[in-house]
């Protein structure tokens, strides 16, 4: 893999809106301002690249200019990590207009989560490591105050060339339902008790590099250009989870059982799926993935759920194409080498 450089203390952060463009809306601005104004308190720049503050129309109407844009980050040399201020749902329409050769001559920190996914798939497709981990508007601007695990897990992800270790479970679990508006700023969300990751399948311990995403963006990339090679799943560790959307276990199941007959199960030595928000069809999701892994005799495979990243703050950042070892007893996770140089 193609590791970035770490991150220091007065490096410049680059804000990018790839996906959608809710961080320029007004009535949001508040919120974006927020998240990078709590970034410079952390002792870091922060530099809004051109076009990453226009609206959600002028986002979508506008595949090009965003991929410019994020093009530009990668090319600053003041810049070290970019940042996407939120995910939305078709930023694989920009794919076709970034230039792979130019990324992998000035790779960067890369974070985001949620439809981020096709592009990290795309950048780790060209060798690069990269964080599915916290937004500007959702961490960076939790009503409140930023939630210390999720900050703590990126951060010494990306600021230590060394390897990070036990991901430890998360002390809470904010309800879903962040208040967006303004006047609400104060009004800090519920924590909810959070138990230890599950031990839904197999035993043992087995190791490989991360890969996956949100399930509903990486599923929707089947077919495409843009989903992973089928090969890439060789002895990997997948890691999904679904969005605040709450698909329907049905779906989930269909689109596992697809996932089967294309050959990934069969490919990836270990399985790590992200808790539901507030825990919804937790169960539902748990008992269709483990009958589709019986469907497919593949009983052995060990499948580790309610790990808190993705959809849920607070949240564990995963670095893709880094090594990661699953043990069952105890129940755990770790990551086994450094996801920066």
């Amino acid at each position: 893999m193609i590791k970035p450089k770490k991150l220091k203390k007065g490096d410049t952060i680059a804000i990018v809106s790839p996906s959608s463009g809710l961080a320029g809306e007004h009535n949001i601005r508040w919120r974006t301002e927020e998240g990078m104004r709590r970034i410079e308190q952390m002792g870091y720049r922060v530099k809004v690249m051109p076009n990453a503050l226009k609206s959600i129309q002028w986002n979508y109407e506008h595949p090009k200019a965003r991929a410019e844009s994020l093009m530009a980050a990668f090319q600053d040399d003041s810049v070290q990590a970019i940042l996407c201020t939120i995910g939305g749902n078709e930023s694989v329409r920009i794919i076709p207009f970034l230039e792979a050769e130019t990324i992998k001559q000035n790779p960067k920190i890369f974070i985001g989560y949620s439809d981020i996914t096709a592009l990290h798939l795309y950048l780790n497709s060209l060798g690069l490591t990269t964080f599915y981990g916290p937004a500007v508007l959702t961490d960076f601007a939790e009503n409140g105050g930023n939630d210390d695990y999720t900050m703590a897990s990126l951060f010494n992800l990306i600021q230590n060339p060394t390897a990070f270790g036990e991901i430890k479970t998360a002390p809470y679990m904010r309800k879903c339902g962040l208040r967006w508006d303004e006047h609400l700023r104060q009004f800090e969300r519920e924590k909810l008790a959070y138990d230890d990751f599950h031990l839904l399948n197999g035993k043992g311990e087995v190791s490989g590099p991360l890969l996956g995403g949100c399930f509903e963006s990486l599923d929707k990339l089947r077919g495409t250009p843009y989903f992973p090679e089928i090969d890439s799943f060789c002895d990997a560790i997948l890691f999904i989870e679904t969005s605040e959307v709450h698909i329907p276990a049905w779906s989930f199941e269909e689109s596992l059982r697809a996932w089967g007959l294309m050959g990934i199960f069969e490919r990836v030595r270990g399985i790590i799926v992200g808790r539901p928000q507030d825990g919804v069809f937790k169960e539902d999701y748990d008992q269709a993935l483990k009958k589709i892994l019986e469907e497919f005799n593949y009983t052995d495979l060990i499948v580790m759920t309610n790990v808190c990243f993705g959809h849920n703050e607070p949240k564990a950042t995963l670095p893709y194409g880094v090594q990661v070892t699953l043990q069952t007893h105890p129940c755990q996770i770790h990551i086994d080498e450094s996801a920066v140089r």
